[in-house]
């Protein structure tokens, strides 16, 4: 009796990734003319930065509805610190209208400490990051936050999109 192949399995197309859609998602809004590239080789990666921004916050977060509002909030205070100093206040608020809409007026005063120590944080410790933070995505699995950002620099090169991704073991 001849031995019967075992059937092979169909070359399938590559499923595009999280950082695939949400770059694809953001180019759908950007104007026609704008360059959209990849982060530069040896350049650090927005979304592993990022983390590292957040990270004596993190243990604060224990739910994923709490981890998105950190992670919110980090991105309105980099981005606070990284636009002209006429627009930030307008984020900020833009920010806190937002979120105390949703949460309360109550939660004024912690909502006001907390983008206060994040935008000193990175002041302090990320000044020489100038990324601005257009989009990103943070999914959850059982054990760890995956995050994909997008992001630009702001200045002379507005519209030079890099794109991120990293994991979060915590």
């Amino acid at each position: 009796m001849p031995k019967r192949r075992k059937p092979q399995p169909k070359q399938a197309q590559a499923k595009p990734g999280r950082l695939d859609k949400l770059l694809s998602d953001v180019r759908a809004q950007l104007p026609g003319n704008a360059k959209v590239i990849r982060r530069p080789q040896g350049e650090s990666k927005i979304s592993a930065v990022f983390w590292q921004f957040l990270e004596p916050f993190k243990k604060y977060a224990t739910t994923d509805p709490a981890m998105e509002k950190l992670v919110v909030l980090g991105v309105c205070a980099r981005n606070a610190c990284v636009v002209p100093p006429t627009e930030r206040d307008k984020l900020i608020e833009a920010v806190k209208r937002a979120v105390l809409g949703q949460a309360g007026e109550e939660w004024r005063g912690e909502l006001e400490q907390t983008l206060n120590t994040l935008i000193k944080r990175k002041e302090r410790h990320f000044a020489n990051d100038h990324r601005y933070i257009v989009s990103y995505q943070l999914d959850s699995t059982r054990d760890t936050y995956h995050l994909s950002m997008v992001s630009t620099l702001l200045g002379g090169t507005v519209g030079q999109d890099v794109k991120e991704e990293s994991k979060d073991e915590s």
